[in-house]
């Protein structure tokens, strides 16, 4: 179609251009010239929008949505939900992941898959064309579950608009397929995080999406297990669309690049989800999960508090040392703004003291920075005087936030933690630390 518009198209350019080269001539070229262009991608649009409906009554893009549902799950609290929203009551949807929950590879932030599921399914279950129908994403490129569990309380539930009575997200959509391989809690930060949620009072539906990768790879035969476990939907799109690349679609039509999908690719993802919440509306209601089960990897992370750099803690002892400076170039993105406000940063003007945080815990996480700036420099990570770890960015790295687990403990005792750089003129940002 396309090729057909570009060979009409030129034709008559070619023709208007062989009329002749005086002024007015040319003035009258330049005006058929816009206008035809105007035609032209206006006749593209709609050929292409023509195309997306087609393909959506398809028989294979039918299948393709079904074999999605990996699992429909106890569907209970999700019909709670359904039953808000159309009795007009505010409710929110919540979305967390990496970057393809953040929007990578969509044109416009509206295209990404967590804004479709947001309008489709305000206008499909809300009231008013879903103006009941709340949405806070906070998905952040190049990171694994472990940094979105210390995020939860900061980026999911302090956003939470006021207009939503109970100041809690009512459904949760987890996304971390294909960010947690070598995740340092072995997906103990992914199931203390979806027991977490699922502990709320005000029981929201939580759904795992399982996104992937252009060379057919995620983790979902892992996270899986936590979803079974708990009764929970789950929709895969590498059981749903990943069979369609190569036949009815090419890989450059679903994939933006080897990781993120276009523009395409999101809708595809956002219809997968939609379908298996209608399905799971319509099925028989289940009677609640008994999710007082025993964890499949472990839950020992539930309570984790997170210490960003504006953190006033009576539990902990703060000390910034060298690290008194915020980073103010840390990551930003459309969903979440500058991701974990103020934090922890050294640089050369600064002091050669450590960070230090002292208190009662058990487990510890520390978010760093992984610049591949040559002005950034390593790190030591301490617990009790004891270096534990060091850490440093270099090639390949671009500025996300990189999680590393540096005390894991059964029992809680009384720890130091010291932060401290290995050349004080060298430039370091702690971006969070989580304590439980």
């Amino acid at each position: 179609m396309k090729t057909l518009f570009k060979g009409w198209g030129y034709s008559i350019i070619y023709k208007v251009m062989d009329k002749g080269r005086g002024p007015e001539r040319r003035k009258r070229m330049k005006r058929i010239l816009a206008v035809l262009a105007a035609v032209i991608m206006t006749m593209v649009c709609c050929g292409a929008a023509g195309e997306e409906v087609q393909m959506t009554e398809t028989e294979w893009y039918r299948q393709a949505l079904k074999r999605a549902e990996m699992s429909l799950g106890n569907n209970a609290r999700l019909k709670k939900v359904i039953e808000k929203a159309q009795n007009g009551e505010n409710i929110t949807i919540a979305t967390i992941g990496g970057s393809i929950t953040e929007g990578a590879g969509a044109k416009t932030y509206p295209e990404c898959w967590a804004s479709r599921l947001w309008k489709q399914f305000g206008t499909t279950y809300g009231t008013e064309n879903g103006a009941n129908v709340n949405f806070v994403n906070a998905g952040v490129g190049g990171t694994a579950s472990t940094f979105g569990y210390m995020r939860y309380q900061r980026d999911i539930l302090d956003r939470v608009p006021e207009s939503d009575a109970d100041g809690l997200p009512d459904i949760v959509v987890i996304e971390y397929s294909v960010n947690d391989w070598e995740e340092p809690t072995n997906h103990r930060c992914y199931e203390s995080m979806v027991k977490e949620i699922l502990d709320a009072p005000n029981e929201p539906a939580v759904i795992l999406l399982f996104a992937v990768f252009r060379n057919g790879w995620n983790l979902q035969e892992d996270l899986r297990k936590i979803g079974d476990r708990y009764g929970l939907m789950m929709v895969s799109i590498r059981d749903g669309a990943y069979p369609l690349i190569g036949n009815e679609l090419t890989s450059e039509e679903f994939f933006f690049d080897e990781y993120h999908p276009t523009s395409l690719g999101h809708r595809i993802m956002c219809d997968c989800i939609m379908q298996t919440i209608a399905d799971a509306a319509e099925a028989d209601t289940d009677e609640p999960a008994d999710i007082n089960v025993d964890p499949v990897y472990g839950t020992d992370f539930m309570g984790l508090k997170t210490i960003y750099g504006s953190t006033e803690s009576e539990e902990f002892t703060i000390e910034r040392g060298g690290f008194s400076r915020t980073d103010n170039s840390s990551y930003m993105n459309k969903p979440v703004g500058q991701v974990c406000g103020k934090n922890f940063h050294h640089d050369a003007e600064c002091a050669d003291e450590p960070l230090k945080v002292t208190g009662t815990f058990r487990k510890c996480l520390v978010a760093w920075k992984a610049s591949g700036d040559a002005a950034f420099g390593a790190a030591e990570i301490l617990i009790d005087g004891e270096v534990k770890m060091t850490v440093q960015g270099g090639e390949g790295k671009w500025g996300q936030s990189e999680v590393v687990l540096v005390l894991d403990e059964a029992e809680a005792a009384e720890h130091t933690l010291e932060i401290r750089v290995t050349d004080p003129a060298k430039k370091c940002t702690i971006t969070a630390i989580g304590l439980e």
